[in-house]
Parts: C-alpha cells; structure tokens; sequence
C-alpha cells in the first residue's frame, strides 16, 4: 500500500525476506500487489487525490486486517478457516487510510485517475462515495478481470500498461454497475415474484445435492449476484444460503424414512459434506439430531435389519 503516488515513480520488483511487492505505472494509475509472510507484518498511512481500490486476494488463517478511513474502522478482520476472503474498498479522492495487515496473505492496490471517468455519470457519481464490500468477487466479470490483473502483476507485466489501463476502467465501471445506480432496478419483492421465483425455487430443489453459486441463480433471472441476493431476501424473508440449507434438511427428512439409507449416505445426498454437518445443521433446525428424528418417526419393526440384527442403536449415535 503507497504513501504517496511518488512511490510508483519506479515499476518493478521490490523484494525482501519477509514481502514481495509488485509494482507498476502508466499515464492515469497504478498497480501495487504485496505478498507478505506468515511473519511479516504492514502498517501504512497516506492520503490520496486519486481513485483507490484496495483488495484482499487472500489471507490465511490466523492473518488480520485492519483499516481506518478518515478514522473511523470500516474492516477489522481475523482470518479463520471459513472466513471468507476478497474483501474490497473503494475510496474517492481526498480520503485518509490507515491500513494494517499481519501474517500471510496478498494485497492488491488500484489507483485510477478520476479525470478517467470524467465522461461516465454513473462511474463518476460512484466515484465520489467510499464503498467497504466482500460480495464484490461473486460477479464472474469482476473476478476474472482482477485474476487478468493478479496474473499480470505475477508474471513481471508482460502485456504492459495498455492492458493494465483497460483492465482497471472495466473493473471500476463493473464496481459502478454493481453498487452503483443499478440498484434501482428493483425496487419491491416484485422482483422475484411468480414464475421468477418458482424458477430459483425448482433449481434450488434439483441441485441439493451440490453447492449451487450466486452466479448460476442470478443468471436464471437475469440479476447480478448482490441484487439477486437482496431480491430473494425481499421475497422469501431469507438469504439464498439459509434457504437452500432448510431445503436441505426438509429432503433429509423424506430420505431418513428409507431404513437402508445410512445418515452418512443422507448427508451426501443432501449437499451436506459429512455426517458430522448434517447433525449441526439437521438439529439447528429441528431440535433432534437425524438419528433420533428417524427413530421417532419409523414404526419400530423398521429397525430390523434384512439379516434379522436389531439396527436401533446405529439410529441413535
């Protein structure tokens, strides 16, 4: 992370036994990606009269992030296994950060020139707001053109700043679209009524045994992933990810009538990793675990094994 746009007065590789840093200029910004050690550690201040988009690539657990915007705290992060990454802000000119980062992870920096967007209202207009998301990932276009980005910078910038310039304004104006005036293409759970949303319902219902992406419900109905995700919350008073688990755990109640079917084989059958997973989820939701829903529900002579051996206590691990 820069102090001052003097800093990328030099491209290149700057190295040392604890970070690498990436860096490079062309006419209206720069790009900087740092990837430091488990060991290493960053604490850097500065203030800007640029567009500046700061991305966490990845962290690895035990890793924290924390940034200061004109003061105030907008991402204090401690990294486990299950914490999700890429979080992003986006700072308008004229905004003071204080970022500090620990452990091993990678960082990357964009820096826009504002004069760039002068033309676009919609960019500019989101040009002038500080945005703090980790959503941003799930839209395919913007992943893939900073993974182009990251590619880049790890490979000594081959491609040089004419892609560098081109990939950045596509990225920015992606961002724009995203959080920008695009909300207002919906404005009531009208946007996932009827025949909408019985179409992400069925899909939901068919794909329960796998892990379905924001990516593939909000193309069905043609919604970018945040808006689809704010819209389905509109309509079913839930977000995508705890509806689909309820579904999951309402199929595993029909299959739990099945004596042959194993808990184990249930749990695969429904989406859910393991065994293990499906007890957490299963009795969240219910208040039973699977076993004791499955003893309680089939007659007793349904827990006679076909070679004559008593099954019940399997049921009730």
């Amino acid at each position: 992370m820069p102090e001052s746009r003097a800093l990328f007065g030099v491209n290149g590789l700057l190295e040392s036994d604890s970070h690498i840093e990436e860096r490079f200029s062309w006419d209206s910004g720069s790009v900087l990606m740092r990837t430091q050690g488990s060991e290493s550690s960053c604490s850097r201040s500065f203030f800007r009269d640029d567009i500046a988009i700061g991305i966490i690539v990845f962290e690895d657990p035990g890793s924290d992030v924390r940034w200061h915007l004109d003061g105030r705290v907008v991402l204090d992060k401690t990294w486990t296994p299950s914490t999700p990454s890429h979080d992003m802000v986006v700072l308008p000119p004229g905004c003071e950060l204080q970022a500090k980062c620990r452990g091993a992870g990678q960082g990357l920096w964009l820096f826009i020139d504002p004069d760039s967007f002068s033309e676009n209202k919609q960019v500019k207009k989101f040009a002038e707001r500080t945005t703090v998301d980790h959503s941003w990932s799930k839209d395919r276009l913007a992943w893939t053109v900073i993974s182009e980005i990251r590619k880049e910078c790890l490979a000594g910038f081959p491609r040089g700043p004419i892609f560098l310039e081109n990939a950045s304004t596509v990225f920015f104006a992606q961002l724009a679209y995203l959080f920008g005036e695009a909300t207002q293409r919906f404005d009531s759970p009208r946007a996932l009524s009827g025949s909408k949303l019985q179409m992400v319902i069925d899909y939901f219902e068919s794909n329960l045994h796998r892990n379905v992406t924001l990516s593939e419900l909000s193309a069905l109905v043609a919604l970018t992933p945040r808006y689809f995700c704010a819209a389905f919350k509109e309509a079913v008073g839930r977000p995508p990810h705890q509806f689909q688990i309820e579904r999951r755990v309402e199929r595993a109640k029909v299959l739990l009538l099945d004596p042959e079917l194993s808990l184990a084989n249930v749990a695969l059958m429904v989406g859910f990793s393991s065994q293990s997973h499906l007890n957490d989820y299963f009795r969240r939701i219910t208040g039973v675990t699977p076993a004791k829903y499955r003893a309680e529900t089939l007659p007793r002579k349904d827990f006679t094994k076909p070679n004559g051996r008593d099954s019940f206590s399997e049921f009730k691990r």
